[in-house]
This record gives structure tokens, C-alpha cells and sequence, in this order.
């Protein structure tokens, strides 16, 4: 034998003082309600805000990232642009000294054996091209200064055939020679350039003498960018043009360039400022020029850029925030209100479901009303013989007394009755309390169904386990729920019929069974017994809406009604119930 079988199973509810309720929430009080709605609308508040600011700060951490790289490669480019436009400039600038010093030796009366006056002439010809040089001298092929002009006349017949420009400069192919720069007999900061040439066989050379302070002004004039400087120093370290305010000449730099690179860009720290340096060695001397600019200065105007996309990405999420917020409060008002609305509604559908089933009882309890009714109209009427004489009946106090009691039971039975039909049509607002399951079936069957069994011969077979724990509950909407099954089950089963109650714990779960040996249900209509309006009864003897009020109360206290049917044999509906734990 196969059971078709129908369950029906919700989430849990999001706290034990409130529960979900076909669709919507069955609330223990007012407060409970607002303090739930307070809850969503600070949950939907936090949950949007981090769903668009998370992303937000993700990307704005990336780009702010990303923005920082490029504001330094940026600076950085700029500051290589710049120091490799300077080194061609002054490569040029050497070059030319070089070439205006070569060209002296090629007018047709250049004299080997020069006097004052054509040296001077020189001299004037070379403070043309650049007022940097200082003297000028011609040296024999015996390393001796046969010619001289300038500020320093006792120079004149120097020897300096031991000097390593010199010997450098005579013994290497290369034409020319740039020394470092040097204090030599005057005792004053200066760099010689010497070239030479053959005449007849044998080398003669000029040198000349320049000002470093003139090199370093050349070099500063045709700097580029905000604050850009600039410095030059030798292989050892030593400033050989340099800003009197940033070093002094021959003193070591503050910066030394690292072995086996060529150029580069680094960051420094000079006197607790940051410098940017860009570095590259020059070909025609060996030197290295650098140039610093600070580094608050090379990003100021990308700095003044990323602040400004700050700014506007901080009032964009703050604006995002506003709407957020104002969105959410309007649409959670909304949606308490029309919650409100609908919870009126169902607890009025409920209370009219109360009604019918009453209604459906009204036989039962007229003729169980009935009953002590007339034992009080009897009563009263024996009390009135026993007052008439003429019937002889014995009248005194005690058996008044007797007779009055007797209609006192009955009144208290009819009070009893009405009282308990009274309980299921008084419309009430939910309220979850402990409810002892097994008492509120008793109240059911016991108060308002056991006289209409009695007269249908239904017998109720009761399987209660003892250790059954307490429910939290609505005890009116439960007891609704119970009486809606144990009407649906007398009418399955018909006179003669028997009906199970039976309660069972289980995994922290109450089972409420409801079992009837009546007509039972097919596969389709087990498919649509919780569909409302749906009824397998006659027409005019059901509304169709008992099993869906049911559901939706019993899913409103967290729980879930499973059935099982077999046509011919049975029903049996299991109401499945969260334990207070």
C-alpha cells in the first residue's frame, strides 16, 4: 500500500518573540512588531550601505593605489626628462668650450712660440664665446707654458709635464681632456680643459682654466619644472658645480651615485625634507649631474588632483548614504503600515473562521446546553410542589437545599459550556506564551467536541507522551488549529468512526498527530487540501478556507503541517511544533 504524502516546511522565525506567518509576522505585542521593524530597517540600512560602499572603498583603495603609482612615475619621468635634457645641454656646452679652444690653432700666423699679446688675444677671443674662462696657456712639447694670459702671470713657464691631465691627455688618443675640479697653485676652485695637437711631429697643447660658479649658473638658467636643481659631482662625490646654499665646492654630496648604473630616479632624504634626484653620468666629462626637486613640490599638482577625486568620491558616497537612508526609512514605514493592514486582516479572517466553526457546533452545544437546562426547570418545578400543601410532598429545608443544588450543577455545567465556546469566538490579539500542548487538545476535545462525538459515536483514542515539552504558543490560534482538524476528522469518518490524538517529542521538535479511519483523499486533492477556498465536503457544509488558515497559523508559529492519505483508509495530519528549549 503506497501513501501520498504532503509537507510543507518554512524557515525559522527571526526570534522567538515574533514568527512568520504565511508571509507575514505574527507579532507576541505591539512592541514586539516595532522593535521587529526596527530591527529590518536597521539590517536593510547596513546591508545596502556595505553592498554599495564595500565596492566603492574597493575601488576607490585600487584607484587611490594606482593614482599614487602614476603620480610618481609621472614626477619621476618628468624629473629623467628633464636631467636628460640638461645633460645634452651640457654636452653642448662642453663641446663648444672644447671646439672654441681647438680653433686656436688654426689661424694661418698661429705662433708656436706665442707672445703676451697674442695670448691675451686668445683669451679675449675665448671670454667671447663664455665669460667662464679664466686664463689660457700654451704648453711645448717639453710640458712647458711658453705662453700665458690672465690674472696669474707667475704661471708663465710652469712645467707640467707631471701633472695627470697632462699625461693623460699625451699619452691617450683622445684630443681633448676635462679634469675634475681642482684648487691647484691659486688655490681657488677650478676645472682645466687641454687640448692638443701635432705640429711636426710633436705635441703642443692649450689648456684654459673656467669658473665652476659660471658652470653651475649656465647649468641652473636652463633648468625646467617648480624648485628643479641641479648639481654636478666627480667619481669620488665631490660637488663640482654646486648651490652655495645646498653645499660647498670639493665637499662630498649628499648623494652618491650607485656603482654600475648609468642614470636612475630615487627618493631622499635631505636636512628632514624628501628630494626626488634623478641621476645620469655625462660622456664628455666624468662627471654625474643631478637633479633634485622636492617631493612634495613634484606631486603637488597631481597631489591637489587625488584630493580633489577624494573629495568628490567622499560626497558621492555621503550623498549615496543620504538616499540610502531616506529610501529605506520611507520604504520600511510604508511597508510596516500595510504590514499593520494585513495582520489586521488575517487576525479578522481568523476570527471569522472561528465563527463558522462555532457555527458547525451549534447542534452539539444546543442540545449539551439543553440538557441542564431541563434539570433546572425540573428542579424548579419539584420545588414548587413541594411548596403546595395540597400534594402532601414533604417540604423542609433540607430537601430544598437538595433540590437547589442540584440546579446549581447545572447551572455551572451550562456556564462551563458557554464559557469555553466563548473562548474560541472572542477575538483576541496574538500573544506567544508556554502552552502545555496536551491540555490545550483537552480543552478542545473535552470543552466544545466531546458531546457531538458522544452523539456521532466517534470514539478519540488518546497517545499523549508524557514528557511532551511546553510550545510557544497563541493558545487561541492553536486551539483553532486543533479544532479545524478534529472537524475535518468527524467529518472523514462519519458515526462509528475513530479519531487519534497523539503527541510525540523529537529532535527539539513537538509532533502533533490528528489521525482519522475516514474516506481519506486521492493524489489530487492531497495536492490541493491547503489551497484556499479548496473543500472536499458537500457544498454549504465548508468554506474551503480551515486548512489554509491552519497552515499559515501553525508556519506562524515556526512549525509546519505534514499529511498523509489513502482513499478508504484514512487521513492523518501531523502538526510539527518547535520546543521551548
Amino acid at each position: 500500500m503506497t501513501n501520498d504524502k504532503a509537507t510543507h516546511r518554512e524557515p525559522d522565525p527571526p526570534s522567538a518573540s515574533k514568527s512568520i506567518a504565511g508571509g507575514g509576522y505574527i507579532y507576541a505585542d505591539e512592541t514586539a512588531r516595532k522593535k521587529y521593524f526596527r530591527y529590518l530597517k536597521r539590517a536593510l540600512k547596513v546591508g545596502l550601505l556595505l553592498a554599495y560602499l564595500i565596492p566603492i572603498t574597493i575601488l576607490t583603495v585600487y584607484f587611490d593605489y594606482k593614482f599614487n603609482t602614476s603620480i610618481r612615475e609621472s614626477a619621476s619621468l618628468h624629473l629623467a626628462a628633464v636631467t636628460e635634457s640638461q645633460r645634452n645641454t651640457i654636452a653642448l656646452y662642453m663641446q663648444k668650450r672644447i671646439i672654441n679652444i681647438f680653433n686656436l690653432f688654426h689661424p694661418k700666423d698661429f705662433n708656436l712660440q706665442p707672445v703676451p699679446d697674442e695670448m691675451g688675444y686668445y683669451l679675449a677671443n675665448l671670454l667671447k664665446a663664455d665669460e667662464g674662462f679664466v686664463d689660457i696657456g700654451f704648453i711645448n712639447p717639453d710640458g712647458i707654458q711658453v705662453g700665458y694670459a690672465g690674472p696669474y702671470p707667475h704661471l708663465l713657464n710652469k712645467d707640467y709635464s707631471q701633472e695627470d691631465w697632462y699625461i693623460e691627455l699625451t699619452t691617450r688618443p683622445q684630443s681633448y681632456v676635462v679634469t675634475d675640479l681642482y684648487l691647484g697653485l691659486r688655490g681657488v676652485p677650478h676645472f682645466t680643459i687641454g687640448v692638443k695637437q701635432i705640429i711636426d711631429g710633436n705635441y703642443y697643447v692649450i689648456r684654459t682654466s673656467l669658473d665652476p660658479y659660471n658652470l653651475y649658473t649656465f647649468l641652473t638658467a636652463s633648468s625646467h619644472g617648480k624648485r628643479v636643481d641641479g648639481f654636478l659631482i666627480n667619481r669620488d662625490g665631490l660637488y663640482q658645480a654646486v648651490d652655495t646654499d645646498f653645499g660647498q665646492l670639493l665637499e662630498p654630496a649628499v648623494f652618491i651615485p650607485p656603482a654600475g648604473k648609468s642614470d636612475d630616479v630615487v627618493e631622499i632624504n635631505v636636512k628632514g625634507q624628501t628630494m626626488l634626484l634623478a641621476y645620469t653620468w655625462l660622456k664628455e666629462v666624468p662627471w654625474c649631474l643631478v637633479m633634485w626637486q622636492p617631493k612634495d613640490v613634484a606631486f603637488k599638482e597631481m597631489e591637489n588632483i587625488r584630493y580633489s577625486m577624494i573629495v568628490g568620491t567622499a560626497a558621492l558616497v555621503l550623498g549615496l548614504m543620504v538616499i540610502i537612508w531616506l529610501i529605506v526609512n520611507r520604504v520600511i514605514n510604508w511597508t510596516e503600515s500595510l504590514e499593520h493592514d494585513r495582520a489586521e486582516l488575517k487576525t479578522q479572517l481568523y476570527h471569522t473562521h472561528k465563527l463558522v466553526a462555532v457555527g458547525q457546533l451549534a447542534g452539539g452545544v444546543a442540545h449539551e446546553i439543553n440538557n441542564p437546562l431541563a434539570i433546572i426547570a425540573s428542579e424548579a418545578g419539584l420545588i414548587r410542589d413541594m411548596l403546595d400543601k395540597s400534594l402532601g410532598l414533604e417540604c423542609t429545608p433540607e430537601t430544598i437545599i437538595k433540590e437547589l443544588n442540584e440546579i446549581d450543577k447545572a447551572v455551572y455545567r451550562a456556564k462551563s459550556i458557554t464559557q469555553k465556546i466563548l473562548s474560541f469566538v472572542r477575538r483576541t490579539d496574538p500573544k506567544l506564551v508556554p502552552c502545555d500542548i496536551r491540555q490545550l487538545l483537552e480543552d478542545v476535545v473535552a470543552g466544545v467536541k466531546e458531546q457531538e462525538f458522544s452523539v456521532s459515536n466517534i470514539t478519540v483514542v488518546r497517545d499523549y507522551d508524557p514528557g511532551t515539552p511546553e510550545l510557544m504558543l497563541d493558545p487561541d490560534l492553536g486551539r483553532q488549529v486543533f479544532l479545524n482538524l478534529l472537524n475535518n476528522a468527524s467529518d472523514a469518518v462519519g458515526e462509528g468512526g475513530t479519531i487519534t490524538l497523539k503527541t510525540r517529542a523529537e529532535d527539539g521538535w513537538v509532533k502533533v498527530t490528528v489521525a482519522d479511519n475516514g474516506v481519506g483523499m486521492d493524489a489530487d486533492q492531497l495536492h490541493k487540501v491547503f489551497m484556499p477556498f479548496f473543500t472536499t465536503k458537500e457544498v454549504g457544509k465548508g468554506t474551503g478556507l480551515g486548512l489554509s488558515i491552519s497552515q499559515n497559523i501553525v508556519e506562524g508559529f515556526g512549525g509546519r503541517i505534514e499529511v498523509e492519505s489513502e482513499p478508504g483508509v484514512g487521513s492523518t495530519f501531523t502538526v510539527v511544533l518547535p520546543a521551548i528549549s
